[in-house]
């Protein structure tokens, strides 16, 4: 194979888009670039001093620490499953949801860095604890590996060693970006610009909620004299009663307003939605408002949970690019490293399954007790038919009730419909058709096919004759106990 098909040609150091300083890339974020200023990141953890953008944020990331994380073997190889055991337990001990939740405030801010605390226990290296650290302590070079900003080497950083450093990104839309592209480059500007409305609101607020107040002094008023009046003019907004020295007047000039008062609100809330639908991808399931329902709010709600399992994906590869494959590498070289991973799989609708199996219950089918206590949970059993009636010693037979036929009677009659009818060719066609269907709506479809072909008019002719004779044999029991 050609040499130029096994190396990169183009490489973050030949492109001329990117600045490099000594080795060193810079954040291509453009609203750092523009507005973060000294600030640089901090000014995305300004976006959440806002309530709404702080909610939905914390929605889409508990959406993932939520769901039960599993550990899967690389194989059904002994060793591949001992080094899962290895991992899911050291994971266990460091507390593995809470290091998630911090790793994805890569969200946010496009990146985020945890440090591995390495430690031994007997033969065993242990990750004991993993610490995740601001972003602003980091670089990258063109390598895209870390390089840490101590007080001794503020630029270009201290190069840190392998297996050390856990990286996860966000929102990269190449893979000459070492930083991420995170949500806080587009919710930085619907925050601000709703913080600039709510400033404008108050002064509004303040305008029209109470008038301002004006005083007037004569001509050559001493200034202790005016800043008497003004310090009582200022009193105006939380005293009872004000004085002002003799000769002064106070007057108040209301604020004349015409049109709509919510167009201050109206704004802030449009931006609440524009926060939620960049988190959430939608807006229903934080405010429904007056137009939504329950299907659309359930429909949005399944959008949210699409992102979180998207971010959940990316978290799971990272640290199975990393923190798993190193505890492996590290305490079983050779083992293939298992895969983490979190269960998005919904609940089933146990209503409907039950609807299901009584509709197959109907048909001729039951369900064993292991199935019963699989599906829906707990300890069952078959229940213990209930007891006959002990025979009457004198040989009597209880009386039959009003309208209801002796068990012997309807039993003959049931026996001679299936005797006559000669269905069997009936049932053998149903039961061949549920053995070839793979779902009940299969069966239902098959069945409106073959309908003309099962044999009917045998059942219905002979059950029309035993019905005849069951009345009958009925009018005559109500006679014999009326002794007619």
């Amino acid at each position: 194979m050609p040499k130029d098909l096994r190396r990169e040609i183009a490489t973050i150091a030949s492109d001329p888009a990117i600045p490099a300083f000594a080795g060193v890339l810079r954040n291509e974020d453009d609203t750092l670039l523009s507005r973060g200023g000294g600030k640089g990141l901090k000014i995305y953890d300004e976006i959440e001093r806002d309530c709404h953008a702080y909610s939905v944020l914390q929605k889409r990331k508990n959406a993932i620490i939520a769901r039960e994380w599993q550990v899967e073997p690389a194989s059904s190889s002994r060793q591949d499953k001992k080094a899962a055991d290895l991992v899911k337990a050291q994971l266990t001990n460091i507390k593995f949801d809470q290091v998630c939740l911090k790793l994805l405030d890569a969200t946010l801010k496009g990146y985020s860095v945890g440090e591995i605390m390495w430690t031994t226990d007997g033969a065993e290296i242990v990750a004991a604890k993993i610490k995740v650290k601001p972003q602003r302590r980091f670089l990258f070079d063109e390598e895209q590996l870390p390089r840490l900003i101590t007080l001794a080497n503020m630029f270009p950083g201290e190069p840190v060693p392998a297996r050390k450093f856990i990286v996860h990104r966000y929102g990269e839309k190449d893979d000459d970006n070492p930083y991420g592209l995170g949500l806080g480059h587009k919710l930085f500007w619907p925050v601000f610009f709703k913080r600039q409305d709510i400033t404008f609101w108050l002064t509004f607020v303040d305008k029209f909620a109470s008038p301002t107040a004006i005083g007037e002094y004569p001509s050559g008023t001493s200034d202790e004299e005016q800043k008497k009046l003004l310090a009582s003019l200022n009193a105006i907004a939380h005293e009872a009663g004000i004085i002002v020295p003799q000769g002064m007047v106070v007057k108040f000039l209301e604020a004349a307003r015409s049109g709509s008062i919510d167009t201050y609100e109206k704004l802030a809330r449009y931006m609440d939605e524009q926060i939620s639908e960049c988190v959430l991808g939608e807006t229903l399931s934080t405010n429904i408002g007056n137009t939504g329902s329950m299907a659309a709010a359930k429909t949005h709600n399944e959008v949210r949970i699409e992102l979180a399992k998207g971010d959940s994906d990316l978290l799971s590869d990272t640290i199975n690019e990393t923190l798993a494959r190193w505890i492996v590498e590290l305490n079983l070289p050779g083992a293939g490293p298992p895969k983490v991973w979190r269960d998005f799989a919904e609940e089933e609708d146990l209503k409907a399954r039950s609807e299901t199996d009584k509709n197959l219950y109907d048909m001729g089918f039951e369900p064993d007790e292991q199935y019963i206590n699989e599906t829906y949970g707990g300890k069952w059993r078959r229940k213990a038919p209930e007891e006959q009636p002990a025979p009457d010693p004198t040989g009597e037979q209880p009386a039959a009730q009003f309208a209801e036929q002796s068990p012997d009677t309807v039993d003959q009659l049931a026996g001679r419909v299936m005797a006559e009818a000669d269905g069997a060719d009936m049932v053998e066609t149903v039961y061949r058709l549920l053995a070839e269907c793979g779902s009940l709506e299969e069966v239902q479809q098959r069945l409106l096919d073959i309908y003309d072909q099962v044999p009917v008019a045998p059942t219905g002719t002979a059950l029309g004759n035993r019905l005849f004779q069951a009345g009958l044999a009925g009018r005559a029991e109500v006679l014999d106990e009326a002794g007619r």
